[in-house]
């Protein structure tokens, strides 16, 4: 090759890079002072949230599309008269858009998530420098229904309370496992969150918890329905309620779940975990009877009771809740034995439902009790529960004395509505002995018929429970004068405990005692949920609880044999297999939807070493 031949190539090298070069810096100049706007990498993702449904597929919480309305300051020529414009049609005040439009920048929020009849009167006016970009809103299709627990969630589309707090990660389709299966795309759809409160249990709770508050002139109350065989929430009812797509228009103290953030004296309710102690320690003292005189001398203290009461047995001390008969009966208890009742009760520490924030209660050690707090403890005071607590506590008694761990999320669903995991109930063991706890649910029974609890009778039905008034402490100790909460733990129906109900009245004005304020509200909710829920074969007809017969799938439940789940309801092999697990460590897995169609092993034969058996449900 010559000379002349390699520079000319060397020449039309170099201009083809010239030209290149100066071509990528005039593209890289546009770029930078372009009076386009240019969205960030993170905002062309749009996140759409899962649903948040009820254990029936009811859905809660959902995201729709919406136009959000954007401004590029540097290329609007009237801000003065493109913020008179658009202040009256978003409804921001007009200086606060002036102030937005006269930035050094070129992308700026004029109002977010607009309604479609405002965007398409933006549209229409074509203000020059005015855009729009797609968003996902949060609404909630049910109102105020069940408000404090799902929570809500912020303008940039992430949980700030409850629910939409706790899985977001999962909603939104942030966590680890969703960026790893997801491919990069446009619309980022989150996992759905299926809780195990029923929608139309949870409106019940919520109505007759609001009129039990205005009844009463309270604060706030809280309702709790928990199932007795699993520990599932069925309803976590608060009152007041807010509006959750517009939660920043009320006060910060009612958007929380107080029902398992703050905690309160329980006060009387307290008393059959008390004697709950005195049955397993000193059950002689069931054939003892005390004397109540109104009041009673412990030290330098005196313990009034709610009324004079005279000669009183054990069964009679919970059903007229009798102070002085109690604390008489707890002089021949050990500290180290109440404590380890209560403990055993999940008292002191966090149950672990999956409600953000939960309080774990005060229950001191009772190394460090005074001569005092033995009976303030045994009577409801020096300790304080938090409202899931104490419902856990109860249904734990009504489940023969196994305690359910109570839980309010019952699976994950991927966007194509298939459910990828599943939770299934979880015990700690038995806490009191079978016997125990049936001779304190008869107690409970008394409480309703000749006790403190009349108001809580339900028509047609057997239940128990207790009533409780409980003064309110200060923070530096002592007492808030005339301040109490009202409370009722109920069960029904005795013969064969379903539900668990707890009613907490805050601050109280009008109607202060547990028996007259609570009960009611009580009374109320079973008496509309308890043929709901399929109790109407409980129907009392001079049956007593100790002859009621079980369901009919009960009888495939034998002691050496797998039971036979083939046609059972998703429901009621739930329920034949929390009894398997009281008698032994079965594990379990549940496939499907409807009713069971194949089980294995078969049934019939015998248990084996493993304990476990796989069920395959399937749609009628």
């Amino acid at each position: 090759m010559n000379q002349t031949v390699f520079n000319r190539r060397v020449l039309i090298t170099g201009i083809i890079i010239v030209v290149i070069a100066a071509a990528f810096l005039y593209r890289l100049f546009n770029l930078h002072f372009s009076t386009k706007i240019i969205l960030s990498p993170s905002n062309s993702v749009k996140i759409k949230r899962g649903y948040i449904k009820d254990t029936n597929g009811d859905i809660l919480a959902m995201s729709i599309e919406r136009n959000s309305v954007y401004a590029n300051p540097s290329i609007i020529t009237e801000p003065e008269k493109t913020a008179d414009t658009l202040s009256g049609i978003v409804n921001v005040d007009r200086n606060r858009i002036l102030k937005r439009l006269k930035r050094d920048k070129r992308f700026v929020w004029i109002k977010r998530k607009v309604n479609d009849a405002t965007a398409n009167k933006i549209q229409s006016l074509n203000i020059h420098g005015v855009g729009f970009k797609k968003e996902f809103l949060r609404v909630y299709p049910n109102g105020n229904l069940a408000a404090q627990l799902l929570g809500f969630v912020g303008v940039d589309n992430h949980g700030l309370e409850g629910m939409e707090y706790k899985y977001d990660g999962l909603l939104t389709g942030d966590s680890e496992r969703d960026r790893i299966v997801k491919p990069d795309r446009d619309i980022q759809q989150g996992y759905s969150v299926i809780l195990t409160v029923d929608r139309l249990i949870q409106d019940t709770a919520e109505r007759a918890l609001a009129d039990g508050v205005a009844r009463s002139g309270a604060r706030r109350g809280v309702a709790v329905v928990m199932e007795v065989s699993t520990g599932r929430i069925l309803a976590l009812a608060h009152a007041p309620t807010f509006n959750p797509e517009k939660f920043y228009s009320y006060p910060p103290w009612m958007l929380g779940n107080f029902s398992v953030v703050d905690s309160f004296e329980p006060g009387s309710t307290l008393k059959i975990f008390s004697m709950i102690t005195i049955l397993e320690r000193k059950p002689d003292l069931l054939k003892s009877t005390f004397t109540c005189d109104g009041e009673i001398e412990i030290g330098e203290t005196t313990i009034n009771c709610i009324s004079t009461h005279g000669r009183v047995s054990c069964e009679d001390i919970i059903a007229y809740s009798c102070n002085v008969g109690l604390i008489s009966a707890m002089k021949n208890i050990k500290k180290a034995h109440l404590y380890d009742t209560l403990h055993r009760f999940g008292f002191g520490f966090e149950t672990g439902v999956e409600i953000p924030g939960e309080s774990s209660g005060i229950l001191r050690p009772w190394s460090s009790w005074s001569g005092l707090s033995k009976y303030s403890i045994a009577i409801g005071q020096e300790i304080s529960v938090n409202s899931i607590q104490l419902a856990a506590a109860v249904s734990a008694i009504a489940n023969r004395g196994v305690y359910m761990v109570p839980s309010v999320v019952e699976g994950i669903e991927n966007e194509r509505g298939q459910l990828i995991q599943r939770f299934y109930p979880q015990s700690r063991g038995r806490v009191v002995n079978e016997a125990v706890a049936a001779r304190i649910m008869d107690m409970m029974k008394e409480v309703l018929r000749r006790g403190t609890g009349t108001l809580a009778a339900v028509p047609h039905y057997r239940v128990g429970g207790k009533t409780g008034t409980g003064q309110k402490s200060m923070k530096r100790g002592g007492y808030i004068p005339d301040t109490y909460s009202a409370s009722f733990a109920g069960v029904a129906p005795l013969n064969d405990p379903d539900v668990c109900i707890l009613i907490m009245l805050d601050e109280p004005k009008l109607i202060t005692s547990g028996g007259k304020g609570a009960a009611p509200v009580f009374a109320d909710i079973a008496r509309r949920i308890l043929p709901y829920r399929g109790n109407a074969s409980k129907i009392k007809k001079a049956v007593e609880p100790a002859r009621a017969k079980k369901g009919a799938y009960w009888s495939r439940y034998t002691e050496k044999h797998v039971p036979d789940f083939r046609g059972l309801s998703h429901y009621q092999a739930l329920q034949l297999l929390v009894k398997l697990q009281k008698n032994r460590p079965v594990t379990y897995t549940l496939q499907g939807k409807g009713r069971v169609s194949a089980q294995k092993p078969s049934p019939g034969s015998n248990w084996k070493a493993q304990n476990s058996i796989q069920l395959q449900l399937r749609q009628e």
